[in-house]
């Protein structure tokens, strides 16, 4: 009776101890990584007209929809990014060059991105590869 009486408390103290460590770790599901981002980094820009071309680097930054950063350009001079966005994977910034505001368009196409710019008196295509 002493040996049957020992195995069922020692089997419940086990069980009690197992019961204590269960309760103390916690399940916690497992958090997806967080994506790189598209756009982040720096880019080699080419602003491309009907008989000419301007070289730029943009540095983009993306936080949630706003895109900020800065242009970089032996012909257009440098400066910050303003009113930029990244809706529906679709680029928009505005960059105040030495020349007049520049508004660049675009999307990414197989890496690049590649849209159209405004000037106000000049238009054109471009595009920018990361570098």
């Amino acid at each position: 009776m002493r040996l049957r009486t020992s195995v069922i408390m020692s089997a419940l103290t086990l069980f009690a101890v197992a019961s204590t460590a269960s309760a103390t770790v916690s399940w916690q599901p497992k958090q997806p990584k967080p994506r790189a981002d598209a756009i982040s980094g720096a880019w080699d820009a080419e602003l491309i007209t009907d008989d000419n071309t301007a070289q730029l680097t943009l540095t983009l930054k993306l936080e949630g929809n706003k895109v900020t950063g800065s242009f970089e350009s032996s012909h257009l001079g440098s400066g910050a990014i303003k009113g930029g966005s990244w809706v529906n994977n679709k680029l928009t910034i505005t960059v105040e060059t030495s020349h007049a505001p520049l508004t660049l368009t675009g999307a990414l196409q197989n890496g690049k991105l590649v849209g159209e710019w405004d000037a106000g008196h000049m238009q054109g295509k471009w595009e920018a590869k990361k570098k």
